[in-house]
């Protein structure tokens, strides 16, 4: 049976018998009987306890209870039938005129009319009720409703509050509460403290949570959340409550025990509850693959909130059309955006239409309509509409050059509402003076400190670069901003974080690798390219896990396909040793030229290296043309390749003195061979100096060079700058010769075969001058020589001895040349 026609029949036995209401009016009516009640108020409305009803039938707001569930027959069968009384007893009661008002806009959107409203305000206005002209007001200021500019409204509204209008000042904060007036709230609002009228008293305690709120007082907040549950009913302050519980839950089960609280609230006309009940049922469905009907409870919470005028849940929907794989349908998600855009003026679904655009996913992509819609938006004061115009014009749209003047003023004009994005932004611009202006990191900081502090991932990261760029760098507070950055998923704040943790620059106690390692992988996860390079170098040198030299080329070649130009280069180099890889000298050559091309510094050195010494061919001019470019960006490898070419006078050039001159730039960057070393051991470009010369080898041996290593050796040996040494001496060639340098080896022979500094051992010394002369060391192939001809060591073998000398003589050795009466050639 029709509602409607259950609704008769209950007003027709009214009618004819003497019944009383038997429902107990001090409890909250429930649907069931909330039909028979309003039948009974309809025929009795002129009757003295008509008041208690209507105000258990309206001012409680059971009526949504009552409605929220019905077919859209019975629906328009309920509004029409509520207006109707309500029109009839305001004649009697005039509060009811407002209520009435209310009727025509917290209904069902396809009912609603605001123009009803404003006038049934209006005439409760006229009728002396003291809610109807601030609720009209603050309607206009929400833009509910449109008779009256936002400004007059205002105006009005606090000139009624200065007046001592109860209902003004009660409006009035709840706009106040979130203007740079809040803190003016708290003395407003306790004139409504003791106020008899218990929505009065509601007011009072929903504007001063609000307030906590702004101090940053959650204790007081939630005492004020308390007490207005307990003193006047809020179900806002249920509300609010609900949600800090759901801010604050920790698991799925724990979202779930809010469901009931939230469905109770709904029921009472709350639909931003109905919207948070969807939210955590679609959380619960997860990411499985479900079928569409496991999804028919959240979608229908959702529809209940947009059929009730919450434009939010529509969104969601539309959302959910567009982009949930098993509830698409693309039509409807567009469909209901456009209505929420045309219709609604709904910023949200705008936004999203101008982002489709750009994206051109759903529509073709259009970068001048989207544009032209982020400019409408701009134009009703939207910020983030300002946001993306400096975002597109920044970058340049539709063919258009990019406007960097332009875009700040937008990027400015955002950040005045303090959105995150468009402070940092504002930053950004002066940080590096994008905008043709000098760069101003001071400037720059208030705003990145502002977008920090709302959790702005790139605006932490930035007050992390600026904390090392202080007076006195502090490492610490920079390792706690990329840490915060990281930990809200920003993937360049992973790779920092992992830097620190590698090299403990925030001197922590110690490096961390493997947390290093975690840090680089869950940025190379998701797809930050410099995290990718430094998980390879951690695969590459065993940082924080095992080596593994597949996975390292694999990720040199990920960052190298995006152009990173370390990545390019490491590629190179593991291509040109044979690193991981199958020596291909003309993929090393290639990879380089990229990052060279790209101007990585480094790479212009190795290619100028690769170029000088021919690894695939050689163009000494331009490897030399490169290196000067190199050097001049202060790559010490650069200088001391320089140096080494006019030292060594490979091509002949007699400019030797020109090696020192390279070799004392790259000594001023921390960068040391054995060449300036040997300057001063020799005099070339200065004049001989062996302490010096000793000094300069202990510090390139320091670093690791193993050139140095060996002079250093020579020095103990020959006593040059130090005293003679022959045990340290052969400590430093040993540990040379190990590593397959001929000449260390030819010294650690002669100290075994003559037991200099070391107990000698002739069988162990001809091993080593073996070496050295299978190197073609022509003083160890004649020492070797002697040794088979006297028998050190070895059998004596005179073939074998005038074989050594010949081979010595080949390689010029004097002595060997007259014992074997060969001529120089």
């Amino acid at each position: 049976m029709k509602l409607s026609e259950e609704y008769f029949n209950k007003v027709a036995e009214l009618q004819s018998t003497e019944d009383q209401l038997t429902i107990d009016l001090s409890q909250r009516l429930t649907p069931d009987v909330w039909f028979d009640a309003l039948a009974y108020f309809e025929c009795n409305m002129h009757q003295p306890a008509a008041a208690e009803l209507y105000d258990v039938l309206f001012e409680k707001g059971t009526d949504f209870a009552a409605n929220v569930y019905l077919n859209d027959v019975d629906y328009t069968f309920f509004i029409d039938k509520v207006r109707t009384i309500l029109e009839r007893y305001a004649t009697i009661n005039s509060d009811a005129w407002v209520e009435l008002g209310l009727q025509y806009i917290l209904c069902r959107r396809d009912v609603v009319d605001k123009e009803k409203t404003s006038f049934y305000l209006k005439k409760g206005t006229d009728a002396g009720v003291k809610l109807a002209r601030p609720l009209y007001l603050y309607y206009n200021y929400l833009g509910a409703l449109a008779d009256i500019d936002r400004d007059t409204a205002k105006a009005e509204l606090d000139a009624l509050a200065l007046g001592g209008d109860l209902w003004a000042i009660a409006y009035n904060a709840h706009l106040d509460v979130w203007t740079d007036k809040f803190e003016e709230v708290f003395d407003r609002i306790q004139v409504l403290k003791h106020s008899p009228d218990r929505k009065l008293l509601r007011h009072y305690y929903e504007a001063l949570q609000f307030y906590y709120s702004r101090k940053d007082n959650k204790a007081k907040r939630l005492d004020m959340l308390e007490e207005g549950i307990a003193v006047a009913d809020s179900r806002y302050c249920r509300f609010v409550l609900n949600e800090i519980k759901r801010a604050e839950a920790s698991s799925l089960g724990e979202l779930e025990l809010l469901i009931p609280e939230y469905q109770e609230l709904f029921e009472y006309g709350m639909m931003d509850a109905a919207v948070q009940i969807a939210l955590i049922k679609l959380q619960k469905l997860g990411s499985d693959k479900l079928e569409k009907q496991d999804y028919e409870e959240p979608l229908q919470y959702f529809q209940k909130a947009y059929d009730y005028n919450n434009n939010y849940a529509g969104y969601r929907l539309a959302c959910l059309y567009l982009y949930h794989d098993r509830l698409q349908d693309v039509e409807r998600g567009l469909s209901l955006l456009y209505l929420l855009d045309e219709k609604y003026d709904y910023v949200e679904a705008q936004v999203e239409l101008a982002e489709i655009l750009l994206e051109g996913r759903f529509l073709p992509k259009d970068e001048k309509s989207a544009f032209q819609r982020f400019t409408v938006m701009a134009e009703k004061n939207i910020a983030y509409a300002k946001l993306r115009l400096g975002n597109l014009i920044e970058s340049g749209y539709d063919g258009i050059a990019p406007d960097y003047k332009t875009a700040f003023a937008y990027y400015q004009d955002a950040a005045k509402d303090k959105l995150p994005q468009a402070l940092y932004q504002v930053g950004r611009y002066l940080k590096y003076g994008i905008h043709g202006e000098e760069p101003d990191l001071a400037a720059a900081l208030p705003y990145f400190e502002e977008a920090a502090s709302y959790n702005n991932a790139t605006a932490l990261t930035e007050m992390g670069l600026a904390s090392e760029l202080k007076a006195e760098p502090d490492y610490k507070s920079a390792f706690d901003y990329f840490s915060r950055a990281a930990d809200l998923g920003y993937p360049y704040a992973y790779y920092l974080k992992g830097i620190y943790l590698a090299n403990d620059y925030h001197q922590s106690g110690a490096p961390e690798p493997l947390a290093a390692f975690t840090a680089f992988e869950t940025g190379a996860g998701m797809q930050e390219v410099n995290c990718m390079y430094e998980l390879a170098r951690c695969y590459r040198g065993g940082i924080g896990t095992d080596i593994n030299l597949d996975k390292m080329v694999a990720l040199y070649q990920q960052a190298a396909d995006r152009n990173h130009v370390q990545a390019l280069t490491d590629l190179a180099l593991c291509y040109e040793y044979g690193y991981g890889l199958n020596i291909d000298t003309f993929k090393a050559q290639d990879y380089v030229k990229k990052a060279a091309d790209l101007g990585f510094p480094y790479a212009i050195c190795v290619l100028g290296r690769y170029y000088l010494n021919g690894l695939v061919h050689k163009d000494v001019p331009l490897g030399l043309q490169l290196l000067e470019q190199a050097a001049e960006k202060n790559i010490g490898e650069a200088l001391l390749l320089l140096g080494d070419y006019f030292f060594f006078d490979y091509d002949q050039r007699e400019e030797y003195d020109k090696g020192f001159d390279y070799y004392t730039r790259a000594e001023k960057l921390g960068s040391l061979s054995e060449g300036l070393g040997m300057c001063y051991e020799f005099g070339i470009g200065v004049e001989v100096q062996p302490a010096k010369a000793f000094g300069y080898y202990q510090q390139a041996a320091a670093q690791g060079n193993q050139q140095a290593i060996y002079r250093l050796g020579r020095c103990y040996y020959f006593g040059i700058g130090t005293e003679i040494d022959k045990t340290v001496a052969y400590e430093h060639f040993i540990e040379i010769a190990q590593q397959g340098n001929p000449y260390a080896c030819y010294f650690v022979g002669v100290q075994l075969l003559d037991g200099e500094g070391i107990p000698m051992d002739l069988q162990d010394g001809v091993e080593w001058m073996m070496k050295a002369a299978d190197a073609d060391h022509a003083e160890a192939q004649f020492k070797l020589a002697n040794c088979y001809l006297m028998g050190d060591g070895v059998e004596e073998n005179e073939d074998l001895a005038l074989e050594w000398f010949e081979r010595a003589a080949d390689n010029g050795h004097e002595e060997a040349i007259r014992l074997t009466k060969k001529t120089r050639t």
